[in-house]
C-alpha cells in the first residue's frame, strides 16, 4: 500500500509541475507564479516527506489533487474565455 501511495505521490507532484508552467506572468514582486507554485509544492512534499499513516497520505494525495484539478480548470476557463473575447474583438 504504501508503495503505491508513493508513486501516487510522485504522480501527484510531477503534475504540479507541469501545471506550474501555465503560470507564465509575474506577481507584484516580479517573481514568476510558476517558480513560486514549483517551490511550495516542493515545500510541502517535503514537510510530509516522513508521513507514514495511509490515511494521512491518502487525505493529503486527495486534497492536492482535487485542488489541483480546481485550478486547471479555472485556468483553462479563464485561457477559452480571453481566446474567445480576442477573436470576437478581431474585424472578419
Amino acid at each position: 500500500a504504501i508503495r503505491v501511495l508513493r508513486t501516487e505521490s510522485l504522480k501527484l507532484y510531477r503534475d504540479i509541475l507541469r501545471a506550474a508552467k501555465l503560470f507564465t506572468w509575474p506577481n507584484e514582486s516580479g517573481q514568476l507564479w510558476s517558480d513560486i507554485l514549483k517551490k511550495n509544492a516542493r515545500k510541502e512534499f517535503e514537510q510530509a516527506r516522513m508521513e507514514q499513516d495511509p490515511l494521512v497520505i491518502t487525505r493529503l494525495l486527495y486534497v492536492g489533487r482535487d485542488c489541483l484539478n480546481q485550478t486547471t480548470d479555472k485556468y483553462l476557463k479563464a485561457a477559452s474565455s480571453i481566446k474567445s473575447n480576442i477573436d470576437k474583438s478581431r474585424p472578419s
